[in-house]
């Protein structure tokens, strides 16, 4: 897991030098925004004085191949599918333009979906919206499980996603957040994943990392439109992976799911099924940031497994 970093210092000469490598050409930069909802690396809105005009780019210090693979992502999403993306500029994984690595990004002007304040129909409207594009990119397949950034090798997705787990409950931070009797709940659920998992679906197409914050709107013709999805974890996976992690966030996605399910059919068990993915989205969280709804979440989480799975 990368290192949080939200708040690099960024000057407009480092705007100014990235720009002109990027662009070619002199360039006078008459805006730095910092954006919300970076919540790992730090993300800027630029603006200059030669098309564009307006870009996004994302920093981190010290060691960014997860800018390379981010970057694959999204022109393999704006390429071979009709996910709306942002299209990649230029990125770099060490500190050579500037003294940190970017991914520089087309800026697709409109709302964070985070935090806005819609009538209910208004965002109804705009799960049927989400609800169309995942289930049009859930209709793409593959041979093997696994992030198009890895080469999609994997022969087992119950083998890719325990190792998940795995990996994240033994980040360090797992354990100095969580009470040891809170592990022990958490280290049975693992071992008894494989078998909730059984029977996946075949290798499908997911983002990877569908939620509010990386959801962008804007009104146009007096309706709000979806415009934008960003930071794909693109891979193929079990397509329920992207169902249960958008009810993570909000499990009154109602419209979505009747949306979504014109598209594709429910299999029986997901609700059991969904609850492992749970719970590596809870332990991820924890390690990253440590709050105490995801070390409840965890727990509860795990708890539920153990129960599903008894005899």
């Amino acid at each position: 897991m990368l290192e949080l970093q939200p708040d690099l210092a960024f000057t407009t000469g480092q705007a100014e030098r990235l720009l002109e490598a990027s662009f070619g050409g002199p360039v006078v930069c008459s805006r730095l925004e910092r954006l919300s909802g970076g919540l790992v690396n730090t993300v800027v809105l630029l603006e200059f004085d030669r098309a564009p005009y307006r870009v996004v780019v994302k920093l981190h210090r010290g060691a960014g191949h997860a800018f390379e693979a981010e970057a694959r992502a999204l022109e393999y999403l704006r390429t071979q599918t009709t996910c709306p993306v942002p299209r990649v500029y230029r990125t770099a994984t060490t500190a050579d333009v500037i003294p940190y690595a970017f991914l520089l990004l087309e800026y697709v002007p409109g709302r964070c979906l985070d935090g806005l304040r819609l009538e209910p129909a208004v965002r109804a409207d705009i799960e049927t919206q989400l609800a169309d594009v995942l289930g049009e990119l859930h209709h793409h397949r593959g041979h093997h499980w696994g992030r198009i950034a890895d080469g999609g090798s994997s022969d087992s997705w119950v083998d890719t996603f325990t190792v998940r787990l795995r990996e994240a409950r033994a980040h360090p931070r797992v354990r100095e957040r969580l009470e040891p009797r809170a592990l022990e709940v958490v280290d049975r659920a693992i071992e008894v994943a494989p078998i909730v998992l059984s029977g996946s679906a075949v290798p499908t197409l997911v983002h990877g990392d569908v939620w509010d914050g990386n959801i962008i709107v804007r009104r146009d013709r007096g309706r709000w439109r979806l415009a934008a999805l960003l930071d794909p974890d693109l891979q193929f996976a079990d397509p329920e992976y992207e169902l249960a992690y958008l009810e993570v966030f909000d499990a009154r996605r109602e419209a979505f799911i009747s949306a979504y399910r014109r598209h594709h059919e429910s299999r029986p068990g997901y609700e059991q099924r969904r609850l492992v993915y749970w719970l590596h989205t809870a332990l991820v969280h924890v390690a990253l940031f440590g709050d105490e709804f995801f070390r409840d979440f965890a727990v509860s989480t795990a708890t539920a497994i153990n129960r599903s799975a008894a005899p």
